[in-house]
Formats: structure tokens, sequence, C-alpha cells
């Protein structure tokens, strides 16, 4: 046994030197690490070469996937970049024209095409959206394509599950993609009724004991598309605590955000839902007649994407661009396999930095980076009206300490925290009644550059405004947080916030 600590001991010496000397993500979170070593000596080793996302390599088919999606797209991105540089006195829309900085960055460096959004409905409530969805599901006639972090073995879970497995022996062709780690509580004989009756699940990076390791960057977005014309996306997962019907009575009350879209949006979320589909190595072994990814990608699945991509983004770009009706959107996807990780941080902080009169956001965590912070800070001090709810009653302990401690700092800024009467897990900013952006990313490190995220931007007056409005009628169920109310907690609860916001950037 003594010899087993003593390998244990220099073992996690040596990552402690290597975090100190060659790790190179911010100070913040190197010092985490290292603290979390010397606190906790091998499992704190352990904990790095799960967590920390350098151990991960990425697959060829990952590879090839990114690529030939880049490809796709690279026609249309580069002429509506073209566009933008030499007919920008042709935009009418203010929510644009406003935003031409953050568009224009959305499309070079994120490969998000604009598209247009033709009906778009906001849910607040799991229930609700739930209701609409199982309608939509009932009603598809070629295909079902749905991607979720977390689905529930629990009455709600099967009730979508019922439904999947009755249109997959229709014939139509169903695609359940699900996350490994956020789904590890719901038995993998629930996801087999949907092989067994013609459909086909897969589980998004699965939890592998040996090199890559692959229980870091987890799949936390959650997208539909019926038939390639209509998509639900948003916060919500599927499970009883969603819909608010859950049998455990400590359960909070749950609000989320999640919308419904159709219009030429729905193309891109499709084909973000196949490159995560692809991404994951167990479609090579579970789906053995489609051994060519360029034939598959050329075949009648893509193809029809493809035709109608070509009519909404090339027809007349003065009528694109200026949208008389439908509302200009934008897909916006971070993760490790993009090129920056953080695209959905440095959106929402163009966001925050073009600000002139108001943002609020909602977030269920609220751990943010020190850019983030910095981006708060500038728009505070320029006068900008900050607004962030976050939840009263929280679902993780640790988070909700360190969170207290950042809030309890930024008080002093003048920046506005509300604690909603329940636990919110909706991931909303709107600002300046001109953008808004709803999606999966939490206000945190392993939202930003460690999860698969994705967040829709829509650029419309009339969406910010009603997205306001949801806010300040959220305003009616939180109360505001006051500094006088941390300030009076004995200092043994202060000193364990500080501490947890010291590991802040591993939450």
């Amino acid at each position: 046994m003594g010899i087993f600590f003593s390998i244990i001991f220099y073992l996690n010496f040596i990552c402690i030197i290597f975090v100190l000397f060659f790790e190179r993500n911010e100070d913040s979170r190197r010092m985490a690490w290292i603290l979390t070593m010397v606190f906790l000596p091998g499992i704190g080793m352990v904990l790095y070469i799960l967590l920390s996302g350098h151990f991960f390599t990425r697959t060829r088919q990952l590879e090839k996937i990114m690529s030939h999606a880049t490809n796709i797209n690279k026609k249309y991105l580069d002429a509506q970049l073209n566009f933008l540089k030499s007919n920008k006195n042709l935009l009418k829309n203010p929510s644009l024209t406003d935003n031409i900085q953050l568009l224009e960055m959305n499309l070079s460096k994120n490969y998000s095409l604009l598209t247009s959004t033709e009906t778009i409905k906001v849910y607040c409530w799991g229930q609700d959206m739930l209701a609409d969805l199982k309608q939509d599901l009932l009603s598809a006639k070629e295909s079902i394509h749905i991607e979720s972090f977390i689905i529930h073995n629990d009455k709600t879970g099967q009730e979508v599950m019922d439904i999947l497995c009755k249109k997959a022996k229709e014939g139509i062709s169903v695609k359940l993609l699900y996350d490994d780690v956020g789904s590890i509580l719901t038995p993998t004989r629930f996801f087999r009724k949907l092989d067994q009756a013609g459909g086909v699940s897969l589980a998004f990076f699965p939890v592998r004991w040996r090199l890559p390791l692959s229980i870091n960057f987890r799949n936390h977005r959650k997208i539909t598309i019926i038939d390639g014309k209509i998509a639900y996306t948003g916060g919500m997962n599927i499970g009883d605590e969603y819909a608010n019907c859950s049998k455990n009575k400590r359960k909070p009350l749950w609000r989320d955000t999640h919308v419904r879209l159709t219009g030429s949006s729905v193309l891109s979320l499709q084909i973000n839902f196949l490159i995560d589909w692809f991404t994951t190595p167990a479609w090579k072994t579970r789906i053995r007649k489609l051994t060519d990814l360029q034939k598959y990608f050329s075949s009648s699945v893509f193809a029809p994407i493809q035709e109608r991509l070509e009519l909404p983004i090339q027809e007349s770009f003065s009528k694109h661009f200026i949208f008389d009706k439908n509302i200009p959107t934008q897909i916006v996807t971070g993760g490790p396999d993009n090129l920056c990780q953080a695209e959905i941080r440095e959106a929402l902080i163009r966001i925050i930095s073009n600000a002139k009169e108001y943002v609020y956001i909602q977030t269920p965590y609220f751990t943010p980076d020190l850019q983030f912070i910095s981006a708060l800070k500038t728009a505070i001090f320029s006068g900008v009206d900050i607004k962030i709810m976050v939840p009263d009653k929280w679902d993780k302990f640790y988070v909700q300490a360190a969170s207290y401690e950042f809030i309890r700092e930024m008080l002093d800024l003048g920046i506005e925290f509300y604690h909603y009467n329940g636990f919110i897990h909706s991931k909303t900013l709107v600002s300046d009644d001109k953008i808004t952006t709803i999606g999966s990313t939490n206000i945190d490190t392993r939202s930003f550059e460690l999860h698969f995220e994705k967040n829709v931007v829509f650029y419309d007056k009339n969406f910010a405004i009603k997205n306001k409005e949801i806010f300040i009628e959220d305003m009616k169920n939180s109360r505001q947080t006051e500094k006088k109310w941390f300030d009076s907690k004995n200092i043994i609860k202060r000193a364990w916030w500080a501490f947890c916001k010291l590991f802040s950037p591993l939450m």
C-alpha cells in the first residue's frame, strides 16, 4: 500500500507541475485544478484527466462530417458575406443593422447562415411544449429526428417513446440521439424499444473507460425536427420534471423556455442534427448499410435539405436580408468541435457590448468567466440596465454557493439580480427591443467551452419585445436580491461561497 500511495503522490505532483507550467487555460481555471489536486490528491488528478477537456481525441468521422457540412454551406456563407460587404445599405431591419458585427462574426467564424423563421411559438412551460410536440410527432409523414441531453424513463418519456415507436412501425424514418451521461439513469432497454420498432437510437459519445476518454464533452443540445419543416429547440429535456408532473413532491416548480419554428431556420437545425448524429462512433456499428459517409450525404436523406436551402438563401438577397414578414435567424453552435470552442460566449458578449438600453438574462447557473464578467462591467458602467434572473431553488448546492459569491460581488456594480420562485432552467438573453437568443447554453465555463451547445439568435423587434415582456412577467414571481441579505449571512456561510467560487471554472 505504501508503494501505491507513493506512486499516486508522484503522479499527482507531476500533474500539478503540468498544469502550473504547461496548461494554457486562463489563470483562474489553472488555479482551480491545482487546488483540486492539492486538496484531493489522486482524486483531483483523475478528475483532471476526465473533465479538463485535454484528454479527448477527435474522431476521424467528426472531422469528416464537420468538413463536409462546412463545404456544403460555404457557397451560401460566401454569398451572404459578399452581399453584406457591398449592400449594407439595403438592410432595412434595425435589428440587423444595429447588430451587423454580430451577424458577420457568426457568418465568418461560426459558419452560421442567416436564415428566416416564418412562424415561431414560445413556450414557458414544459407541459405546454410537450403537448404540442406530441401532436406534431403524431402528424409526422416523413421523418422525426430528436436530440436531447436527458430522456427519462418516466411517464412523459414513455409517452414520447410510444409515439416514436408507433411512427417507426408506420415506416417513418425515426432517429433518436441522446447523451450517454445526461441520460445515464435511463436504462438502455428503454431506447432499444425504438430499435425494435424500426427506428434508430444512438448514444452520443458513449462512456468508455479507455482512451480516448469520453466522459467529457457532452451533448447538451435539444433539437427536434419533424419532416424537415417543423423544429423545436431551447432548454427543455424530456421527462416528468420538465413537464411539472413529477411524482417527487420535493421537485421545485420548473420554468423553462423552448420555441417551435418553421422556415429555412429549420434546415440549419437539421444540418446541426445530422452533424451530431454522425459524430457519435456508434453509428458505424448500428447502421451497417451506410458505409460511405459522402455517399450518404449525397443520398435522398440529405439532398432535399440542400435543395431547399438553395431557394431561400440564393433567390433574392435584398428580399432575404430585408425580411418584410419573416424573422432573420442564425443558429449558433459551440463546443469542442468548433475552431474557437466558445463561439456562443463570444456571441453573447457581442450582444452585451452592443447594448445601449438594456440586457435581460435568464440562466439556471451563473458562474461566468472573466471575459463575460468584463462585458457585463463595461455595459453597466456605460449606463445599460442589466437584469439577471437565477433560481431561488437550485438543483446543485455547490453551484448555488459559487453563484451567490458572484452575485454578491456584482451587486456592487449596479447589476440587478432576481431569484425566481422555483427552478428556472431557461437560457435566454434579450436586448434593446432588437435581438433575442434562446438555447441550451448556461452562463458557466462548462457550457461555454466543454459542452456541445446551441443557441438561436433572432433579429426582430416584435419578438424581442415579447421576450422582454416574458422576463418582466417572471419578475412578478421573483424576489429581487439585496446586498444586505448576503452581508447578513454568517462568516462560515460566506467562506463556503468564496471557497466554491474558487472552483467555479470546473463546474
